[in-house]
């Protein structure tokens, strides 16, 4: 409301009490002519009824300035609301990530600009129907995914992470990665439910690409490390002539380096077959305790240079599991080998192997410097 206008309101209210003033002094001056009431009495009752309108016009302006103040404030108030909600309608509108809104059953109410892009529907073409079905996008999934999906959003309430297959109206296959968040009310009951979905096809298949680059360099890098592993290993054994000890330490500095370069290869191979899902496990019995040990005995020269304190603790009683040996002694080496490499000179490392009816226990323990807080997130990363 402007200020124009409140004015407009007491200049009407003025114009009221005036002529209302007005026509009463007319009346009672009417009834002097007639001989009704006498000039003075009349003269008595005017000013009585206009000071009576005049009061009454008075309060009555104050009390439409105030109300016309709070309507002021009110005004402003839907009015910043309506701007940051307009603001809002267009930040989601123009995102772009595809989001939709949905009633509780999951039919679409609404969709935003990236929503048609992505998926290639119009927005006339989805709303109305069941989002994720196979009328639009959806049904690229199994149906046991779509079950925890909506048992997930609906009936626990929570948050759904993680990457969908969609089809594009073209027909092409594309990779989501979406978020579901239901919105509850004070009842704790769904009032409807919010989409986000990314695409995410195309670092998808540069990951790919990465995968096959490195799985293809580590194999062609193999080759020429073992060959260098094999000619090392003869010019230590003396097969081109006896060495002196100088000449033995720069061989034996040189075959360290290859032996790492080889592990190397070996893990950018490892972390390429579990990427592609080619990775080979052979679950057999296997005794986890024997395994440990075997471990420690390889690294005894290391454990010995460092003059470390080795504290082992096993469970009598672990006897065999159905395990891959290969591949859960790659990871037992490599925390053992982590601890004993950023362990202190002369510090003490614990190792405990343990179990119980449905889980094994493997824990390790140094002096050593230790992972920082801001890095721990990082520790599953790949080359981290």
């Amino acid at each position: 409301m402007k200020p124009f206008f409140k004015n407009k309101i007491i200049l009407y209210i003025s114009l009221f009490v005036v002529i209302f003033g007005s026509i009463v002094s007319y009346i009672v001056f009417s009834m002097v002519r007639i001989n009704l009431v006498n000039f003075n009495q009349s003269l008595f009752i005017s000013l009585i009824v206009f000071a009576s309108a005049f009061f009454s016009g008075i309060i009555t302006i104050i009390l439409f300035s105030k109300l016309a103040n709070k309507l002021v404030i009110q005004r402003q108030k839907i009015e910043n609301q309506f701007s940051e909600l307009k603001k809002f309608k267009l930040a989601v509108e123009y995102a772009s990530d595809h989001i939709i809104i949905t009633d509780p059953e999951g039919i679409i109410l609404y969709a935003n600009n990236a929503a048609e892009t992505i998926t290639g529907y119009s927005k006339e073409e989805m709303i109305g129907k069941k989002a994720g079905s196979k009328d639009l996008w959806g049904g690229q999934m199994n149906s046991k995914f779509y079950k925890n999906l909506w048992d997930t959003i609906n009936h626990k309430k929570k948050v759904f992470s993680g990457e969908i297959t969609n089809k594009r109206k073209n027909g092409q296959i594309y990779i989501s990665l979406s978020k579901i968040s239901p919105v509850l009310n004070g009842k704790n009951e769904v009032i409807f439910f919010v989409g986000i979905e990314r695409d995410i096809t195309h670092e998808k298949e540069v990951d790919k690409m990465k995968t096959e680059f490195i799985s293809l360099a580590s194999h062609q890098l193999r080759t020429p490390l073992s060959a260098m592993k094999w000619f090392l290993e003869m010019l230590l054994d003396g097969d081109a002539g006896e060495l002196n000890n100088e000449q033995k330490e720069m061989v034996g500095n040189i075959d360290l380096s290859n032996q790492r370069m080889i592990s190397l290869v070996n893990g950018l191979l490892n972390v390429s077959r579990i990427e592609s899902g080619r990775i080979s496990v052979k679950p057999q019995l296997t005794d986890l305790s024997k395994l440990v040990k075997e471990i420690l005995v390889g690294m005894e020269p290391m454990i010995k240079e460092k003059n470390l304190k080795l504290v082992v603790s096993i469970h009598k009683k672990m006897g065999e599991i159905l395990i891959d040996p290969s591949l859960i002694q790659e990871v037992y080496r490599n925390l053992i080998t982590n601890s004993v490499k950023y362990s202190k000179q002369d510090g003490e490392i614990t190792i405990f192997l343990s179990n119980d009816d449905k889980n094994v226990t493997f824990q390790i323990s140094d002096e050593g410097m230790g992972i920082p807080q801001r890095e721990q997130s990082k520790i599953f990363e790949k080359f981290h």
